[in-house]
C-alpha cells in the first residue's frame, strides 16, 4: 500500500509538471494568433527556419514531394521527420498543425527523468520542483516553445533519460538500466544527429567513475562492455542486436574479474578508436571557435562567425539562459558541488554543465543542455539549506521561496513583467525579473508564403533557386524547388551564392549560377572546391571569374531552370551575405567592409531619423555621432502591388553614400555603391536586369523572383 501511494504521488508529480510545462510552452500561440500574417491554410506557421527541413522530409514521406532534392535522398535517417509524418498519418491533424504543437508535446517529457531522479534519491518533491524550473528554463523554453519545430525538443530531453538510467544502474548495480541507457543512446542520433559528442562524454565520465570507485566489482566492467558497444558508430541494427546479445550473455555468464577487465578494456579501446571520440569532440569545439575554413589553401569564411547563436556571448547571458539569472547560476553551481559531495555519481552530468558553459565561447545554442541539471542542482541547494533548520515550517518555506526565486525570472522571460518598474534595472544584470515577453515572429509571413505558393505552380521540383541559406528550407517546403545552400549545407558554397548576389556583373552572376548548379547536380558535392581546385592545384579565383563574365564563355546546358529569389527581408542581413565573398580566396585577404545601415525612417522637419542615425536634408549629410558623412545620391522608391518599382533619383555630389527611402516599407537604407550596384539591389529595388539573361517570374514588394535564361 505504501509503495502504491508513493507511485501515485510520483505519477501525480509527473502529470502536474508536464501540464505546467505544456501550458507555458503554448504562451506564444496566444500572442501570435492575433496576427493574420502568421497564418497559412488556416494554421499558425512555425517560428524556426530549421523546422522546414524536417517538414519537407515529412512531405516526402506523406505526399512524395521533393523527390529531386539531393538533401532529402535518405529522409528515413531523420527521426523528427519520420515521427511527424506518422503522427499526421495516424491522427486527424494537418502537417502544419503537427509541426506547431510537437515541440511543447515532446519537450515537456523532460519532466519525467528529472522526477524519476528525485524518486531515486527518495525525494520526489526535489524532482518535481526541479522539473518545473527545467521545463520552462530560459534556454529550454526558447528552443522548444510552440512552433519551434526542430530537434531541440529531443536534444536536451533524451540526455536526461540517459543520465537517469546510468545513475540508476550504478545505484542498483543493474544491467537492465545499462540496457535502457544503451537503447536510448542508439535512438539518440536518429532524433538528434549532432548529439554524439554529448553521449560520448557522458559515457566516458561514467566509465571513469566506475573504475575509480568500483574497480573491484564485476558490474563495472560488464557495464563498460555493453555501453561501449552502444556508443560505437556502427550500423544501428547490428549495434542493437549486439547490445541485446551482450546484455543477455553478461547477465547469465560469469567468470573471473580479470577476464571482465580485459574484455572491458578491449571494448573501451575499440569505442575510442572506431568512434573517433576525441576527433569528434575537438571538431565540435574548433568549428565553433575558428573564423575561417581552409580547403587546400583556399580561405573561406566559417559560417559560425556570422551565425548569432554560434557567436560568443556575455557570461551573464549564459547564466540567464541556463537557470534564469546570474544569482541562480551561482546557487546551481553550489548545489551541484553539494550533490557531488553527497552523491559522487552525479559527476556523469558534468559534460552537460561543460557544454552549457561552452556557450560563452561557442554561442547561445549550447546553454540548453545545462538547463535540466542546473535546475536540479539549484533546487538541491535549497533542500540542503533547509536542513540547517529544525522547524518543519521553516524548511518548507526555505525550499518554497527558493524555488519561487529560481522560477520567477524564467516565467517573466516568457510572459513579460514589470517593464515600467525602473528600480528593477539596477538588479537586472544578476537577477532579470524585469522583462519583455519572449515573442518571435513566424519564419515567413503569409504574404511571402503566398508568393512561394504561386512560384510552386510555375516551377518544377527538379528546378533550383539561388538565394541565401536562411531561406533554403522554407523554399523547399512551400515552393518544392531545390537550393544550392540551406540551413544545413552552408559551407564553402556560401561564397558562390554571396558572389552571385553581390556582384555588379549580371553576366557573371548568371553564368556562375548555371555552372554551380550543373556541378552540384552532377556530383552532389560541395561545388566551390571543385571549381577552384583543378588537378589538386588551386587556380586563380579572380581570373576564373573574369573568364565567366565574358561573352565568349559558354555556360553549361541544363535540363532544369534556375531562379534568383530576392526576398525583401534579405536587406536586413545583406552585409553578412556580402561578407562571405569580400575576400581573396587565394591569399586570405579580407577586403574592407563598406558602410551599410537600414532602419525605419521618420521625418521631422528638415531631418530624417533612421534608427540611431540622423540625416540633415538641407545639407545632405548623415550625422553619425560626432561625425558627418556626405550623401551622394538620394533614391525615393515605391513598389506597387504588382511588384513594379517606381523611383526618383537625385544626384547631389560625386562622392559619398547613397540614401534609399523605401516608401513601401517605411524604411531607409544608407549604403556604399558596392551594395547599390549589386545584383540584389539593382534587380529588387530598381527592376534593372538584362533581359537577355533574366526573366521576371514573381514580382512583389515582398519578394522578386527571376528565371535565369
Amino acid at each position: 500500500m505504501y509503495v502504491q501511494k508513493k507511485s501515485m504521488v510520483m505519477i501525480l508529480a509527473i502529470v502536474t509538471a508536464y501540464i505546467f510545462s505544456y501550458l507555458f510552452h503554448l504562451y506564444w500561440i496566444g500572442w501570435a494568433s492575433h496576427n493574420p500574417e502568421f497564418f497559412w491554410n488556416g494554421q499558425l506557421m512555425i517560428n524556426n527556419v530549421d523546422g522546414y527541413f524536417f517538414g519537407s522530409g515529412a512531405q516526402k514521406i506523406l505526399y512524395h514531394e521533393h523527390l529531386d532534392n539531393p538533401r532529402l535522398l535518405d529522409v528515413w535517417r531523420y527521426g523528427t521527420a519520420v515521427i511527424t509524418a506518422y503522427i499526421v498519418k495516424l491522427l486527424p491533424i494537418s502537417l502544419d498543425t503537427a509541426m506547431l504543437y510537437l515541440p511543447p508535446v515532446l519537450s515537456s517529457l523532460v519532466v519525467i527523468p528529472i522526477i524519476l531522479v528525485g524518486r531515486l534519491y527518495g525525494n520526489v518533491i526535489w524532482g518535481f520542483l526541479s522539473a518545473l524550473i527545467a521545463s520552462i528554463g530560459w534556454s529550454y523554453y526558447n528552443r522548444t516553445l510552440a512552433g519551434y519545430y526542430d530537434t531541440d525538443m529531443f536534444s536536451a530531453m533524451l540526455p536526461m533519460f540517459v543520465f537517469f538510467f546510468l545513475i540508476s544502474a550504478i545505484k542498483s548495480r543493474s544491467l537492465n538500466y545499462i540496457l535502457a541507457a544503451s537503447l536510448t543512446v542508439i535512438l539518440y542520433p536518429w532524433l538528434y544527429d549532432q548529439g554524439l559528442s554529448i553521449v560520448y562524454a557522458m559515457g566516458i565520465m561514467m566509465f571513469l567513475y566506475l573504475v575509480l570507485f568500483y574497480r573491484y566489482e564485476k558490474f563495472t566492467y560488464k557495464a563498460i562492455i555493453i555501453f561501449s558497444f552502444a556508443l560505437m558508430p556502427i550500423l544501428w541494427m547490428f549495434k542493437l542486436l549486439l547490445v541485446i546479445v551482450l546484455w543477455f550473455l553478461l547477465k547469465t555468464y560469469d567468470t573471473e574479474l580479470k577476464k571482465f577487465q580485459i574484455a572491458a578494456g578491449v571494448s573501451f579501446l575499440a569505442f575510442i578508436l572506431i568512434g573517433n571520440v576525441f576527433g569528434i569532440i575537438l571538431h565540435k569545439v574548433f568549428s565553433y571557435t575558428s573564423h575561417t575554413d581552409q580547403i587546400a589553401g583556399l580561405h573561406f569564411l566559417n559560417v559560425n562567425e556570422t551565425v548569432r547563436e554560434a557567436g560568443k556571448i556575455p557570461f551573464e547571458v549564459v547564466a540567464d539562459r541556463i537557470v534564469g539569472s546570474l544569482l541562480g547560476l551561482v546557487i546551481a553551481v553550489a548545489g551541484y558541488i553539494l550533490l557531488l559531495i553527497r552523491n559522487k555519481e552525479f559527476i556523469i552530468a558534468l559534460p552537460l554543465w561543460g557544454i552549457g558553459f561552452f556557450a560563452y565561447f561557442g554561442g547561445l545554442r549550447f546553454t540548453v543542455y545545462a538547463v535540466p541539471i542546473a535546475a536540479m542542482s539549484a533546487v538541491y541547494f535549497f533542500f540542503w539549506l533547509s536542513e540547517r533548520f529544525e522547524a518543519k515550517k521553516v524548511r518548507i518555506a526555505a525550499v518554497s521561496l527558493g524555488t519561487l526565486f529560481l522560477l520567477a525570472p524564467n516565467i517573466t522571460h516568457i510572459t513579460g513583467c514589470c517593464e515600467k518598474v525602473s528600480w528593477l534595472d539596477s538588479i537586472k544584470e544578476f537577477y532579470p525579473l524585469k522583462s519583455y515577453p519572449y515573442l518571435t515572429p513566424t519564419t515567413l509571413l503569409k504574404s511571402e508564403v503566398a508568393l512561394l505558393n504561386e512560384f510552386n505552380k510555375k516551377s518544377f521540383p527538379k528546378d533550383y533557386a539561388i538565394t541565401w541559406w536562411d531561406y533554403g528550407y522554407p523554399i523547399w517546403y512551400y515552393a518544392d524547388v531545390n537550393t544550392l545552400i540551406d540551413g544545413g549545407k552552408h559551407n564553402e558554397d556560401n561564397f558562390l551564392v554571396s558572389k552571385i548576389l553581390t556582384t555588379s556583373d549580371q553576366r557573371l552572376a548568371a553564368n556562375l549560377a548555371k555552372l554551380s548548379i550543373k556541378v552540384y547536380v552532377d556530383t552532389n558535392k560541395t561545388v566551390a572546391p571543385q571549381l577552384f581546385i583543378k588537378n589538386k592545384k588551386v587556380i586563380n579565383v579572380d581570373e576564373f571569374f573574369a573568364n565567366l563574365s565574358t561573352k565568349e564563355y559558354k555556360p553549361p546546358k541544363l535540363n532544369r531552370d534556375i531562379y534568383l529569389i530576392l526576398p525583401h527581408r534579405m536587406f536586413d542581413i545583406f552585409p553578412t551575405v556580402a561578407y562571405f565573398s569580400e575576400r581573396n580566396l587565394n591569399t586570405g585577404k579580407v577586403y574592407s567592409r563598406k558602410f551599410y545601415y537600414k532602419n525605419r525612417v521618420v521625418q521631422k522637419g528638415g531631418k530624417l531619423y533612421i534608427g540611431q542615425l540622423i540625416v540633415d536634408l538641407r545639407r545632405a549629410v548623415i550625422l553619425i555621432g560626432n561625425q558627418q558623412a556626405p550623401i551622394k545620391n538620394v533614391y525615393i522608391i515605391g513598389i506597387d502591388q504588382n511588384g513594379k518599382s517606381h523611383y526618383k533619383e537625385q544626384k547631389i555630389r560625386d562622392k559619398g553614400l547613397s540614401l534609399i527611402i523605401n516608401k513601401s516599407f517605411g524604411e531607409a537604407i544608407i549604403a556604399d555603391n558596392k551594395y547599390i550596384n549589386s545584383i540584389f539591389f539593382q534587380m529588387y529595388l530598381f527592376d534593372n536586369y538584362d533581359p537577355m539573361l533574366f526573366e521576371p517570374v514573381i514580382l512583389s514588394p515582398w519578394m522578386k523572383i527571376y528565371r535565369i535564361k
